[in-house]
């Protein structure tokens, strides 16, 4: 057999773009094997034989031994520094192609393969298929195309990436971020942390939710116990959306998801006519339903309280008002011998009292 004919030529070194094209791949070609590991390696020294310095066809060709050389020289490195307490993570056109486009890609895949087999496809067909459909994409941009790419992979390196990009990764990779980060300081510094963490998420085009995320892991760490457990940590909870609420702009009667926990369902919220003073007015109330009334009264004294207060986005503490009404509201303004509770734990006499009293 015909050996290949190999270029007596020396290898120029890796550039930089080069090994941050081959970086992007590595953590795929790791978790993969076999032919789907093939098809990586390949993506990612095609994609890297663009960024080269010039040299001659013989030694381009031959380009790929070092690439395949580099993959195996930094398998471990690449494991080993996954930490994200030092997330200085580099962009590439490639990847920001396939991070602004990925679900496109994959339903493109899974619509070809449904309707070349009439089956639905399976999870193994579509891995397959993805890192030829990627290659294939990256070669149809055009010189501007691939600029804008290149521009926006540069941006996102060097200042931070878009903020659907940022809150993707604080909810896929947020808790693991911070379990990285508590345990480093206890195993660096003996120093114990709890961390409640707060970010914008997409929901639906330009609408945002607010997330809120609560990370203890104390009790994995040494002999330590956890303070979640242990301590009435939601008390906590009311300073911290007034103070994400004003650093967002946000309303905190809106949606709102605790990472990591129970869903946060958001209370109902009436909507009132108001007067020239910028008052409620309370509507008719014949045939409405309890829930309806419960959202009235809650709006109706948030909106007060937060006229009182000068603040229009503070939370109402129900819990300290529960504890000690005189200091928030007037007996003159309530029904005889009322106590006001959190209105989601209203009864229909109380709730009818109220609104009766107020309308009157």
């Amino acid at each position: 057999m015909a050996r290949t004919k190999r270029s007596t030529g020396v290898q120029p070194q890796l550039n930089d773009r080069e090994t941050t094209a081959l970086q992007s791949h590595i953590e795929d070609w790791e978790k993969a094997s076999g032919k789907e590991q093939q098809l990586i390696f390949k993506a990612a020294a095609r994609e890297a034989k663009v960024l080269a310095p010039k040299m001659d066809k013989e030694l381009l060709k031959e380009r790929k031994y070092t690439y395949r050389q580099w993959f195996h020289n930094h398998k471990k490195v690449q494991t080993n520094s996954k930490a994200p307490t030092k997330p200085k993570k580099k962009w590439t056109a490639r990847r920001v192609i396939e991070e602004e486009h990925k679900a496109e890609i994959l339903q493109q895949i899974r619509e070809e393969i449904e309707e070349e087999t009439g089956e639905k496809p399976a999870h193994k067909e579509v891995l397959r298929r993805y890192q030829p459909t990627m290659m294939a994409i990256m070669h149809r941009l055009d010189k501007r195309e691939l600029q804008e790419a290149e521009a926006k992979a540069d941006k996102w390196t060097n200042q931070a990436p878009d903020a659907a990009v940022q809150a993707k990764t604080a909810r896929k990779k947020g808790e693991k971020m911070v379990k990285n980060f508590a345990k480093e300081m206890f195993t660096q510094a003996s120093m114990r942390v709890f961390v409640l963490g707060s970010w914008k998420d997409e929901k639906g085009g330009a609408a945002y939710i607010w997330s809120v995320g609560r990370f203890d892991f104390n009790e994995q760490l040494g002999k330590g116990s956890s303070f979640m457990k242990g301590k009435d940590w939601q008390a906590i909870l009311p300073v911290w959306e007034e103070f994400i609420g004003d650093a967002f702009d946000h309303d905190q009667d809106q949606d709102t998801t605790l990472l990591g926990g129970t869903q946060r369902v958001p209370k109902p919220y009436h909507e009132f006519k108001l007067d020239r003073s910028g008052s409620p007015m309370l509507p008719e109330m014949d045939d409405l339903s309890l829930e309806t009334k419960k959202a009235m009264i809650r709006s109706f004294l948030t909106i007060h309280y937060r006229t009182c207060c000068g603040k229009p986005k503070v939370p109402v503490p129900w819990s300290d008002i529960m504890k000690g009404q005189s200091k928030f509201i007037s007996s003159t303004y309530l029904p005889d011998d009322t106590k006001i509770l959190e209105p989601s734990k209203m009864l229909h006499t109380d709730a009818n009292a109220t609104l009766d009293f107020w309308w009157d």
